[in-house]
């Protein structure tokens, strides 16, 4: 079964049944976009962000391997991978930000694409918790104060209950042949690692590009032991202070 899709839009102050002011946006074949209003100017002059950084990744991908997109936002490392890879598996917890990655892929006319409406951490972590909404584009949500009580979050400007998973729990006999993941979940990556260690090992430790702010995250330096006593080399991404790439 195949189907494309279009957009009608219809004034919100009339009847649905009226007509007037209707109006029909056809995409044509290409990969389509649903990106934050909020970051348009960006997107005017430079395209996607991290375009240069999700171009370097597609070597890592394989037509004949997985990939995990965990913290996958509106979905352009999901979209511009996916014709790279056998599937792509995207975790958004963010309601908004997750229709947003969902439309994307319907509009894309993508049927690789798996998306997940729910965060992965640690075992701890399963169940519901506080997802710390920070800025409107849905870029920097953290659940990372519902688990650290020091933590304070004085540029919260809404808090959105979420629900958490272990990857181990989602993808032992359902996802394997993992051939690249990228994380990017506001210093919850080695939460996320906690709760993959079977994922891990059972896809032969793929190659991990991971986001690392260590001004910010309290456990940077555990979540590099954590790779290296599972085997992994972790390098600075040139150019991108706080991406990593982790190969086995």
């Amino acid at each position: 079964m195949a189907c494309s899709y279009f957009i009608l839009t219809k004034p919100i102050d009339k009847p649905i049944h009226s007509n007037d002011n209707n109006q029909i946006i056809y995409l044509n074949k290409c990969h389509n976009y649903i990106l934050p209003q909020s970051n348009i100017d960006y997107y005017m002059k430079n395209g996607l962000f991290e375009s240069h950084l999700i171009e370097w990744s597609k070597q890592f991908c394989s037509k004949d391997k997985v990939m995990l997109d965990i913290g996958a936002h509106s979905g352009t490392y999901t979209i511009a991978l996916s014709n790279y890879s056998k599937h792509v598996y995207s975790f958004e917890p963010q309601k908004m930000t997750y229709y947003a990655l969902c439309g994307s892929v319907a509009l894309s006319n993508l049927r690789n694409i798996t998306c997940y409406n729910y965060g992965l951490g640690s075992q701890e972590q399963v169940g519901i918790k506080d997802l710390f909404i920070v800025s409107n584009d849905g870029g920097g949500s953290t659940v990372i104060g519902s688990i650290n009580q020091d933590s304070t979050h004085n540029n919260t400007l809404a808090i959105e209950k979420i629900e958490i998973k272990t990857l181990d729990s989602i993808a032992i006999g359902n996802i394997d042949n993992i051939g690249f993941i990228k994380i990017d979940v506001e210093e919850n990556e080695l939460n996320v690692l906690y709760g993959s260690l079977e994922t891990l090992k059972n896809s032969n430790y793929p190659t991990i590009l991971f986001e690392c702010n260590k001004d910010k995250a309290i456990n940077w330096k555990e979540l590099f032991e954590f790779l290296n006593n599972l085997g992994y080399k972790t390098v600075n991404v040139s150019g991108v202070s706080n991406m990593f790439l982790a190969s086995h």
